[in-house]
């Protein structure tokens, strides 16, 4: 067993770890929750020596477990599988695999490559994994790619591998296969805790849930012990009365807005044809790749088409450039939201009116106009800083997302394209951002959402589009009663 005792971590003057005590076993499921913030990531980052701690002990097996570095950390047994993609994707899967213990196939420069595959290959197929050791790195996908962090934290031979929000950027089917190679581990008696903003993913694999708020425990619960709901309550330390998602309006949405036929785009996806209502969030759900970010693109003129049509209010549009979808009317909420929504180093205010300065140049050409309009943002969305002047780069995950939208509510838009809105964003917030988008729909914006969160999907869209290959290959229209594997059935 190993047990953590009182563990604190400061930084400067913020403690961000409050004495937190758990205990980790051999073959169990932990799963980490809590808001952003709440000192998750830190506590398995402390406990793996990634990050020195300020105080407490720990304990393997009843003798002091103190180590000073990550791979003192693997040689006591316990590894850590963080949240960013680390793989060399200019050597092969074996050597990936085995990256860190190379000077044990080699002498005198020259590797055993017979060994270090067959090795590497030993460790794949004792996860399940479905591709081998000499698999080209640039054919796998982001899950695939995650299963060799995963075969790489097994060949430290670990009792306890750590799990750092591994699922944050894998689409549905990605994050399914991690969870069967986690089940498989504790089949095999390690233990393993994990991070997950993915609450279904939690109640479906974790046997004990430890909550953390503001860097102390709150407490620690069998996985039966809660719903979501009560689950919910203790993470954010309040009632998400009538749960994460706002109901339905259960009506149809109004006039027709936005119209697309026979729309095919540059790289495969087509021919496409749907209509957006004033009101209305329309959803598009499917595995990553199969055509819904490429539809967004085509609307909001970042993605090129190939052929078919585009009417906005039966008008025929043609964007050539994001630029030409926001002077129309149409904003996007983009995925990569510190890519290509937010400059990290701009302040709040800064990142609020950048979107709303080209079209009111005048408006806004005194800086007390400008935090006006701020604030009323700041106000409506719930966004926590300290002040307009905070540098974006400094807030949480939730709350640079609720920036990112408010930069694009700005702008005054009809038609909203939504990118992923919750990906990495704590179940706060993300409760907070859905009421937010329900609100708008509920004064007549117009909604098109891509998600690869199946619960989002569902719950927040009156009508659902499934896409596969780069066509709609089923639709689900406002009202029925979408069952979760019917949906998956049409992804794949």
């Amino acid at each position: 067993m190993l047990s953590a005792r009182r563990i604190s971590k400061i930084y400067g003057t913020t403690c961000v770890l409050d004495a937190v005590s758990v205990d980790f076993h051999p073959g169990e499921v932990v799963a980490i929750v809590g808001e952003n913030g709440a000192g998750k990531s830190t506590l398995l980052k402390v406990l793996a020596a990634i990050e020195p701690r300020s105080g407490g002990e720990a304990m393997l097996d009843d003798r002091a477990y103190a180590p000073r570095t990550q791979r003192e950390a693997e040689r006591l047994g316990v590894a850590l599988v963080f949240q960013e993609l680390n793989v060399n994707r200019a050597v092969s899967v074996a050597e990936n695999v085995m990256l860190g213990h190379l000077g044990d196939y080699g002498r005198l420069g020259f590797l055993n490559w017979t060994r270090l595959r067959a090795d590497a290959q030993a460790i794949l197929d004792r996860i399940g994994a479905d591709f081998s050791a000499t698999d080209d790195i640039a054919g796998l996908d982001l899950g695939q790619i995650k299963t060799i962090e995963v075969a790489r934290a097994l060949a430290t031979q670990p009792r306890f591998v750590f799990f750092d929000e591994s699922t944050a950027f894998l689409n549905h089917d990605e994050a399914r296969r991690l969870m069967g190679v986690i089940r498989e581990l504790r089949s095999q008696g390690i233990g393993v805790a994990f991070v997950s903003h993915h609450l279904q993913q939690v109640f479906e694999i974790a046997d004990r849930l430890v909550v953390l708020k503001d860097g102390a425990l709150v407490g620690t619960y069998a996985a039966g012990e809660l719903t979501e709901d009560r689950l919910y309550e203790l993470m954010v330390g309040r009632d998400l009365a009538g749960g994460l998602f706002p109901p339905k309006r259960g009506e149809q949405g109004g006039d027709t807005v936005l119209s697309v036929s026979g729309l095919t785009t540059q790289g495969g996806v087509g021919p496409l044809a749907f209509d957006l209502r004033r009101g209305e969030i329309v959803g598009f759900g499917g595995l990553k790749g199969s055509g819904g970010e490429a539809i967004l693109g085509a609307v909001g003129g970042s993605v090129k088409r190939s052929a078919g049509d585009i009417r906005l209010r039966g008008t025929p549009f043609r964007p050539k450039s994001p630029q030409d979808a926001w002077q129309a009317g149409i904003a996007a909420l983009p995925g990569d939201r510190t890519g290509e929504g937010i400059i990290t180093e701009f302040s709040v205010l800064e990142n609020l009116t950048l979107a709303a300065r080209p079209r009111r140049a005048r408006a806004f050409s005194d800086r007390r106009r400008m935090r006006a309009m701020a604030d009323a943002q700041v106000g409506s969305l719930g966004i926590k800083t300290q002040t307009l002047d905070t540098p974006v780069g400094s807030l949480s995950g939730g709350n640079m997302q609720k920036v990112v939208l408010g930069k694009c509510l700005a702008a005054e838009p009809q038609i909203l394209l939504l990118n992923n809105p919750t990906r990495g964003v704590d179940v706060g917030a993300k409760s907070e951002i859905y009421r937010v988008i329900r609100a708008l729909a509920d004064k007549g914006m117009a909604v098109l959402m891509v998600t690869e969160d199946l619960p989002e999907l569902l719950a927040l869209s009156d009508r659902v589009m499934v896409t596969r290959k780069g066509t709609i290959s089923q639709s689900f229209e406002a009202g029925a009663d979408l069952d979760e594997e019917e949906v998956v059935k049409w992804m794949m």
